[in-house]
């Protein structure tokens, strides 16, 4: 595929692309119209056409994150870039409502946000001309060819950084993407990538080797919370749970393939939490869905099944016959690693392709995960290489591996402090990546 070809896709599925866009907006007006304290996305829709009623300070940086696990990634980079460059101002963009909602409500520094404008010449070249940027960084696998072109017409300097490429995205780029893709990074000034497998496939899809530095993940570079352990003890002990034996199921999902319930990771996660308190009553599982829009089935699922649980969103006390918290809430699940004696990480029991394990790692948690880690391979490897992971396959085995964890102290800890040992001796990629944007913006 070349340019043209792109733009003449894009221009004729324009409005199913709007349509999808003024639909997620249109679900956060809702949202806030159920929780107020949710904040505004200022012209949420019509930014995405570079159309917006803000007035932006000019001069700064412009970094680029799509969801929410992109976005958290980067606030240890956008404290960096502040300390660094306090005079130049910081806009974040983001491709999902989630992810913007995170960048408001957390993010560490003062930013000006939108949504990212869709890649349309006209709609980018508005966007640059109301911020002016001496730099854009694009976060992880943001390769948007008319975005790139336009920076490369008006001598913006851009970078794609902690850059990855999944299998099943690379293959994707490799059958379509074509010149067009090419072209693209190749208007890079540098590509930082994560892992050596990265760096090749972004090599066999045709960037220049002089572009690619292989900087490691910036999800390694964490900042934590000092007080985090401080409020987690706060946390159990004002729902008197000092005592019971706790495990976080974070970020589980629905199947890919089905819309059925019995079909999903809560369920697999329901089965495993119902087979483990026949041997340990006492326990509690606290459930994470990575999606707010589940969060109302998931709540019938556990309704289904017949367990005693209580709703974080709707400030239900947790009583001792409580089996299941269900944390239907955005943006607290380091929390929720930091209250639990074991850590589940989803999307890994059903085809999804896992999530980050570098949180629980850090707060020197035992990790469980499933069998469906694909999409991040390269950051499971040398913690199963490390005998740092539990990987299951199945409710029985999740079960099994909760009970051995729980009723072994030592072997916990061991197996906890492998994990923050792996995640300890892969950070430094925020330095790297900070050494090679200062030339940029001498």
């Amino acid at each position: 595929m070349n340019l043209f070809s792109y733009r003449l896709l894009t221009f004729i599925t324009m409005p199913l692309i709007a349509y999808s866009g003024w639909k997620r907006c249109r679900k956060h007006k809702k949202q806030q119209q159920h929780n107020p304290e949710l904040p505004d996305i200022p012209d949420c829709f019509r930014s995405r056409f570079g159309v917006n009623r803000q007035k932006y300070q000019t001069g700064g940086i412009w970094i680029h994150a799509v969801s929410v696990g992109e976005t958290r990634s980067v606030f240890p980079l956008l404290t960096a870039l502040k300390e660094n460059y306090p005079n130049l101002p910081l806009t974040v963009t983001n491709g999902s409502t989630q992810g913007a909602l995170q960048a408001l409500q957390f993010s560490p520094v003062e930013i000006q946000h939108q949504m990212l404008p869709y890649d349309y010449s006209f709609a980018v070249k508005r966007f640059l001309k109301q911020i002016k940027p001496k730099l854009v960084i694009m976060v992880e696998t943001e390769i948007w060819p008319n975005l790139y072109q336009a920076c490369q017409e008006h001598n913006i300097p851009i970078i794609l950084i902690n850059a990855r490429l999944k299998e099943s995205s690379f293959k994707a780029y490799q059958k379509w993407g074509g010149k067009v893709i090419t072209n693209a990074l190749n208007q890079t000034q540098f590509i930082g990538v994560q892992f050596s497998a990265d760096a090749e496939h972004f090599k066999a899809l045709g960037a220049q080797q002089s572009k690619i530095k292989t900087l490691g993940n910036l999800k390694f570079d964490l900042t934590l919370d000092k007080h985090s352990t401080e409020n987690a003890n706060h946390w159990k002990a004002e729902h008197n749970l000092t005592t019971r034996p706790i495990w976080v199921a974070a970020s589980t999902h629905a199947h890919p393939n089905s819309n059925e319930l019995s079909q999903s990771e809560e369920h697999i996660v329901i089965e495993a939490h119902k087979r483990l308190l026949k041997s340990e009553p006492n326990a509690l599982l606290i459930l994470v869905p990575r999606h707010a829009d589940r969060f109302e089935e998931v709540a019938k699922l556990l309704d289904d099944n017949q367990l005693h649980w209580a709703s974080r969103s709707k400030q239900q006390p947790i009583t001792t016959s409580t089996q299941v918290y269900l944390a239907d809430t955005v943006g607290e699940l380091m929390l929720w690693f930091a209250v639990s004696d074991v850590a589940f990480i989803g999307g890994s029991l059903v085809p999804f392709g896992g999530h980050n394990i570098l949180e629980p790692a850090a707060l020197n948690k035992p990790i469980i995960s499933g069998e469906h880690f694909a999409n991040l391979k390269a950051l499971f490897e040398p913690f199963i290489d490390a005998d740092a992971i539990r990987i299951v396959k199945d409710s029985n085995a999740l079960a099994d591996s909760l009970y051995q964890i729980i009723q072994n102290p030592q072997q916990a800890q061991e197996l906890a402090t492998k994990a923050h040992n792996c995640f300890t001796q892969q950070t430094g990629a925020l330095q790297r990546t900070i050494e090679y944007i200062k030339p940029l913006l001498k």
